[in-house]
């Protein structure tokens, strides 16, 4: 009976080191997106924002035309973040790995659950959390 208990056991405290590894690159994935989108949203509004106000009462800063290189290049540099930053949110594919590690803890969790609560099989778990791992190997380790 101990032998069993040790098993299960074992597989728990690898699916918890799995499901920890885990949730942290979805914490930072998260971060990550947010940060990139928000930063797109962000720079876009005042883009758009300082256009307006420069074309209701001309440049954002002093007279001529180096107040209105100024305003114009402030104005480019902020609609410049505002595709640069979602373009290279989804070049670097931050979203697709998000849905994946998310789905990743929500395997872990369904076998630790399986394991701690239902007291499934530890063979059984075992052999789920191989599939898992090979599946979503990126997220886990």
């Amino acid at each position: 009976m101990a032998n069993g208990a040790d098993t299960r056991e074992m597989i728990l405290q690898q699916i918890r080191g799995a499901l920890q590894n885990a949730e942290a690159r979805a914490r930072a994935l998260r971060r990550r997106n947010s940060l990139m989108v928000s930063t797109g949203l962000v720079a876009g509004a005042l883009g758009t924002i300082l256009a307006g106000l420069a074309a209701a009462r001309g440049p954002l800063a002093g007279q001529g035309s180096g107040a209105w290189k100024l305003t114009c290049g402030v104005i480019g540099v902020l609609s410049a973040c505002a595709t640069l930053f979602p373009g290279l949110n989804q070049q670097l594919s931050v979203p697709d790995r998000l849905v994946k590690v998310t789905a990743c803890v929500g395997r872990l969790r369904a076998l630790e659950i399986a394991l701690t609560v239902t007291q499934r099989d530890p063979a059984v778990v075992a052999t789920e959390y191989q599939e898992v791992a090979s599946t979503y190997q990126e997220c886990m380790f």
